[in-house]
């Protein structure tokens, strides 16, 4: 087995299928193991579930078609000279014609190791001349990815020789080239449900295009169908013989399984693949692979097991060679995690010098903090504001403490305004009065008055109430002091006798503080409004609880659906539904888009006739639940159902072209020719439409006409 260095990235599609059996070894293995979970949340064991065959075996017919050429073998006309009929020579015959003399010696390599005592014509270049169709307008709109054009060149020629077939050579890598462009299409819009949907048809044991079996694994992998993931990554990994992956897709096979399933099945997979191995010296990309993943889990999971000193070690030797950042900060937060904030800080120090980066500055102001370094800790932070201000929250925490102490601690403009923006973004109300006497505190008394209030309106509190009444006191201002204590009196009597007895504060030096800036957003919505939903999604897990209100579920649900993740799109705009006014009717909406995400047409359908929409918004989703249902109607066949879709669909909003051509080919399939030519005829008419005159003359041909 040959080592790899290197870490492989591809894609690909398929559909799930029955693994082959597991070795007897392996297989008392995982008996031995206890019983498997089976639930759709719980990934552990799914790998070895799927080794078992789900589905009854395929008819002998089909296992001859896909073990062979994909046709029955002809019969000899002689136990000597084996007679090949035209569709086994096809291939041979196209080569030839197209002069492709090293793909003839392959072909017919192939031909004589299948047919045995098979002798070519010697005039093969002549008669291939003569017996292969003239393909190459095909081959050029091949070449150029017009689906569209070819359609139309076969309609054509069928209508002129309704004996004409492409060759099998040709249909078959059309087929395939349709299959990768639509599947890329697909994935490239992060429309993992369709690209699962199309995947269904591949077999992961047979299939020859691994990147498409890829394709298909990513797909299952985000949209959540562990099950079917299983089964589709045993199917590659089960192949015997002649259809065992190169070890270099294997790996790449064993690294996409590592995103979903634990490390340790992971392993007991390696070890079955690379038996003569025994798991010991696995590829090396794959080793290192399983080391990330060991380490990422522990540090990620509070009750996990310590990690092997050797895999740390490996991952460590890796780190220091190649100076991966990732790597270093996974060896960072590991040490943190073990309370050894001196290795910490100096994979940190390494992480930082090559990506100075949110995580990596967390971890290295930690890491000094935890060393009591506190000044050596504050003066880190104060040099990368702007790097940890993408975790409001965590700055507010590293700041406050030097808010405490005006007159002692050195505070930069810098920090308190990066402070203040913080408070705003998260709205802190803790934070805010912190603020707020830091600013009374060095007789700053205006500012100090605008922070208690925000504070206060945020969420009340004696001592915030305190504060303003204070700095109301303070600056002279007996009337505002006056009401507020009338006005609420009755809610904190205990702080009036404290705010008559307080002293006037000492003058002490300290940064200046402006009042709360009007116009600030909250991080998470300014994450939304950038459309970066990832760092929208981990603002709004920083919130805790108040993550359930109506109006940030709302968002939530908003970035969800930015990330195509309908299911939980669809939880987060229930909860914002129990808003009110225009947060609840938006709420509807975005319900009605992720279910629509879902193809839940029925659910969709059923919310907003529960619910009230505006008369536009509901229009859209009415005019998508069409759609789709014409869709799906058409692609089973069922035409009627497919037509009163669309007819629907048309009573709201114009046709499209596309969707005309299936209104059309839906009328040709029930025998309507005459309504199916109208609608071709109309294509045509605005925009010259090559497809539509193709199948209006074929439709001509076949009637006779």
């Amino acid at each position: 087995m040959r080592k790899l260095d290197r870490q492989m990235t591809q894609s690909g599609v398929s559909r799930p299928r029955p693994a082959r059996g597991l070795s007897i070894s392996l297989a008392m293995a995982i008996l031995l193991g206890g019983s498997l979970p089976g639930l759709a949340g719980d990934a552990s064991g799914l790998l070895f579930e799927a080794a078992r065959p789900p589905f009854p075996a395929e008819p002998a017919s089909r296992q001859v078609s896909q073990s062979g050429a994909g046709t029955a073998p002809a019969q000899p006309a002689t136990a000597e000279v084996p007679q090949l009929d035209p569709v086994q020579t096809a291939a041979l015959y196209y080569y030839a014609k197209q002069r492709q003399t090293g793909r003839v010696e392959a072909e017919l390599a192939r031909l004589r190791a299948l047919h045995p005592g098979f002798v070519p014509p010697q005039d093969l270049y002549i008669a291939a001349d003569r017996i292969v169709p003239d393909e190459t307008s095909l081959w050029d709109l091949f070449a150029a990815d017009d689906f569209t054009g070819i359609d139309a060149e076969i309609i054509r020629r069928k209508a002129a020789d309704q004996t004409w077939e492409p060759t099998q050579d040709f249909a078959t890598k059309l087929a395939r080239k349709k299959l990768r462009v639509r599947m890329t299409e697909l994935a490239q819009a992060g429309d993992w449900l369709a690209v699962a949907d199309i995947a269904a048809g591949i077999d992961p044991e047979t299939e020859t295009d691994v990147d498409l079996v890829w394709t298909g694994i990513d797909a299952l992998s985000a949209s959540g169908n562990r099950l079917g993931l299983a089964r589709m990554l045993r199917g590659l990994l089960d192949r015997q013989g002649k259809n065992r992956l190169s070890d270099e897709h294997l790996v790449v096979t064993l690294q996409k399984a590592l995103r979903d399933f634990p490390a340790s099945e992971i392993r007991v997979l390696a070890a079955g693949l690379w038996p003569q191995e025994n798991g010991a010296f696995l590829p090396s990309a794959l080793r290192l692979d399983l080391a990330r993943k060991d380490v990422a889990d522990f540090n990620a999971s509070k009750d996990a097991a310590p990690v092997a000193v050797e895999t740390v070690g490996l991952l460590a030797l890796e780190a220091r060679k190649s100076g991966k950042p990732e790597d270093l900060s996974l060896l960072g937060w590991h040490d943190l995690k073990l309370e050894n904030p001196e290795a910490a800080e100096e994979w940190f120090t390494a992480a930082m010098e090559i990506a100075p980066d949110p995580e990596n500055a967390k971890g290295m102001y930690l890491s000094l903090a935890r060393q009591a370094k506190d000044k050596q800790a504050f003066e880190f932070a104060s040099l990368h504001l702007d790097v940890l201000s993408d975790d409001p929250a965590f700055l507010l925490n590293v700041l406050s403490p030097r808010f405490g102490k005006p007159g002692q601690a050195i505070v930069s403009e810098d920090a308190v305004l990066a402070y203040s923006t913080a408070i705003l973004e998260t709205g802190a109300a803790d934070h805010a009065e912190i603020l707020g006497w830091y600013a009374y505190n060095s007789r700053q008394f205006e500012a100090a008055e605008a922070w208690f209030r925000q504070s206060y309106d945020w969420e009340a509190s004696s001592d915030r109430l305190k504060g303003l009444a204070l700095t109301m006191l303070r600056q002279g201002r007996k009337k505002d002091y006056a009401a507020l204590k009338a006005e609420h009196g009755g809610l904190y009597p205990d702080i009036w006798p404290e705010i008559a007895a307080a002293p006037t504060p000492d003058r002490k030096d300290a940064a200046s503080v402006a009042e709360p800036a009007r116009g600030v957003k909250t991080s998470y919505v300014r994450h939304f409004e950038a459309k970066n939903y990832p760092a929208c999604l981990r603002e709004i897990d920083r919130l805790g609880a108040s993550a359930q209100k109506p109006a940030v579920a709302l968002i939530r649900g908003w970035c969800e659906l930015g990330l195509k993740r309908f299911n939980d799109a669809r939880s987060s705009f229930e909860v914002a539904m129990s808003g009110t006014g225009q947060q609840r009717s938006d709420a509807v909406y975005g319900a009605g888009l992720s279910l629509l995400g879902a193809r839940l047409t029925d659910e969709a359908e059923a919310l907003i006739t529960a619910w009230p929409l505006s008369q536009a918004r509901e229009r859209e989703l009415r005019v998508e639940i069409y759609m789709q249902r014409a869709r799906s109607a058409f692609e089973q066949q069922q035409f009627e159902s497919a037509l009163a879709a669309l007819d629907a669909r048309a009573a709201l909003v114009a046709e499209s072209r596309d969707l005309m051509q299936m209104r059309a080919w839906a009328y040709y399939h029930l025998g309507r020719s005459d309504r199916a030519k109208a609608i071709f005829r109309q294509l045509n008419m605005v925009i010259r439409d090559t497809a539509a005159l193709a199948a209006i003359e074929m439709i001509n041909t076949r009637e006779g006409n």
